[in-house]
């Protein structure tokens, strides 16, 4: 038996080149490891529930979940729960990167104004876009930031109900509920 990051617990000798592992130890970094935590803000106060800090438990655990083995499917943790910072079994799923990538808060690189608004200083107008598939999406421009942001809001909330439909038949049932109701907010 030996820990990782001085927390996990791996318990399963000779698994250490097996996919469960790799999940499992890079979960655990994400949350420990304090380099990891300057490079990608957003894992700064990310917490593994004591469940998951076992490798066996957490080995027992992934190997039922829908969305496992699929190719282009990532560990999520904060789709079923708004803005959790703990990875447990009752919060954590399997989605397409697709979806794992359309509400990630992005605070560090905003700047001043919400979500999905910057400021035209050459036209004295505030521009409402967003990405949606790679590609931006403009909806428009506006006198203030708060007319932008709800542009945004209401385009971005389409657009992942969008994808939610694209990916129904594929992701866990309480995955295509949570993007089905999810709201964009503007502190995001």
């Amino acid at each position: 038996m030996s820990l990782i990051c001085g927390v996990g617990v791996y318990d399963c000798v000779g698994e250490s080149k097996t996919k469960d592992y790799f999940l499992w130890r890079e979960m655990i970094r994400r949350c420990y490891t304090h380099s990891v935590k300057l490079r990608t803000p957003n894992y700064k106060d990310c917490l593994v529930d004591d469940f998951f800090l076992v490798y066996s438990n957490f080995k027992s655990w992934v190997s039922n979940q829908l969305g496992y083995n699929q190719q282009g499917f990532q560990l999520d943790k904060d789709i079923l729960v708004k803005g959790n910072k703990v990875y447990s079994p009752n919060t954590c799923v399997f989605v397409p990167k697709e979806i794992n990538c359309l509400i990630i808060p992005r605070k560090s690189v905003r700047g001043e104004y919400p979500i999905g608004v910057t400021f035209d200083p050459k036209i004295g107008k505030f521009r409402s876009q967003m990405n949606a598939g790679g590609k931006k999406r403009h909806m428009g421009l506006f006198v203030n930031p708060e007319e932008a942001f709800l542009a945004y809001k209401e385009a971005k909330e389409a657009y992942i109900k969008e994808v939610a439909n694209k990916w129904k038949d594929q992701i866990d049932p309480r995955v295509y509920e949570a993007l089905m109701k999810y709201e964009v907010e503007i502190t995001d």
